[in-house]
């Protein structure tokens, strides 16, 4: 396994365990969302934890799976499926993402939801 693809299931496997984020060891200084809904998102480890505490407001058990992942060169393609409780409710959410890394931190993220809507 590549090292693009060992951050990427270490993010996922620290968002079920509701655990700490490594944020300077996954993303850059200069990370980027590019989210056409989301235009004016910080940049760089501000807009990084800001993405990933999204998270924090969804109830355990949270199941974040990589159901395909594909790599080439400095990118990684990956189709996400989440599931958990929001609100008392169900929440699933089906996402597809492009990340381009610098190194083995992630420096641009395209994410696009699928089905269902984010809190």
């Amino acid at each position: 396994m590549s090292r693009q693809k060992d951050v990427l299931r270490e993010i996922a496997e620290a968002i079920e365990a509701n655990g700490a984020y490594h944020i300077p060891d996954w993303f850059t200084e200069g990370f980027r969302l590019h989210e056409p809904t989301q235009p004016d998102w910080p940049v760089g480890h501000p807009g990084a934890g800001k993405l990933l505490e999204k998270f924090r407001t969804l109830v355990c058990p949270i199941k974040f799976e990589i159901l395909d992942m594909i790599e080439e060169g400095d990118r990684v393609a990956v189709r996400w499926w989440l599931s958990a409780t929001h609100n008392g409710e169900p929440f699933h959410l089906a996402m597809m993402a492009i990340y381009r890394f610098e190194g083995s931190r992630i420096v641009e993220d395209w994410g696009i939801p699928i089905r269902g809507d984010w809190p």
